[in-house]
């Protein structure tokens, strides 16, 4: 393939190749209670929110407390946390949301541990007065389908 071919083809397509779902998360250190292997924990803020391929997963079999963390990596203002859970079927998520500025002292912002709704491509949205955190920890207590647990895509903002 010459050059200048390939170059047209990026030019053409390039906007394709962006994740749909830059936030205040992507691309920043994660830590997770335990991953199933293909899918580490990285997979849950890489800003794909629209990919039910890749996505963080742990069994409660294996990981009974099933955690996800972000660390933000300094102080920032968050008013908006977009839990997108794996989507595609009738299926719906429990869980909580804790933010913490030392990843010591966590603030429970978001209890939806008895969640029903099904989980949908707009993931779970949670709007609240914005403050400053800097780590975000998304703990799913239970899968309607099976003992997995999933996040496609975990998103902050600051409204």
């Amino acid at each position: 393939m010459s050059c200048s071919l390939a170059k047209r083809l990026w030019n053409k397509y390039h906007e394709s190749f962006k994740p749909n779902a830059n936030s205040l998360t992507t691309g920043k250190p994660v830590t997770c209670s335990h991953a199933l292997p293909g899918h580490p924990a990285r997979l849950a803020n890489d800003g794909w929110s629209n990919d039910t391929n890749a996505y963080w997963a742990t069994d409660i079999t294996q990981d009974p407390k099933a955690w996800w963390q972000v660390d933000l990596l300094k102080p920032t203002s968050i008013g908006r946390i977009v839990v997108v859970g794996y989507f595609g079927d009738k299926r719906h998520y429990g869980f909580t949301i804790e933010t913490s500025l030392d990843s010591k002292k966590w603030k429970m912002i978001v209890d939806r541990h008895t969640n029903q709704e099904p989980v949908t491509a707009n993931g779970y949205t949670h709007c609240f007065e914005p403050y400053t955190v800097r780590y975000i920890r998304v703990t799913q207590t239970c899968n309607s389908a099976n003992t997995g647990r999933h996040l496609v895509e975990v998103m902050a903002f600051e409204k």
